[in-house]
């Protein structure tokens, strides 16, 4: 049986899998894994990496970059916070270039590309 646990640290996340039939042998295996989060820069980095990971750990099937629906998990501004003008600049610049990706998805499919 594999279980999963996960316990506070000082500066992040602990996550032990234990597995007490590791390769159908019946041997125990263990591994432990330290999810540092307070790291101001990359700070949401770690805690992506870390839902990703315990998804995958706990057969969540998150869906593909094939499928039609795909869970993603990410980062934006909070619903209080006012960006500055670059960071309004940035976001116009994003979303004009992924409607252009859309566009060209659109006319690709049509044939006319």
């Amino acid at each position: 049986m594999i279980s999963i646990e996960l316990s506070n640290a000082s500066n992040g996340l602990i996550k032990k899998i234990t597995d007490t039939n590791y390769n159908g042998a019946g041997e125990r295996f263990e591994e432990v894994l330290v999810y540092q989060i307070d790291n101001k820069e990359n700070r949401f980095e770690a805690i992506t990496e870390f839902l990703y990971e315990i998804s995958a750990d706990l057969g969540l099937d998150l869906g593909s970059d094939f499928s039609n629906a795909q869970l993603s998990i990410s980062v934006d501004w909070g619903d209080e916070y006012i960006p500055k003008d670059e960071e309004i600049d940035t976001r116009i610049k994003d979303l004009q270039d992924e409607i252009k990706f859309l566009k060209l998805l659109k006319k690709s499919k049509e044939g006319n590309i």
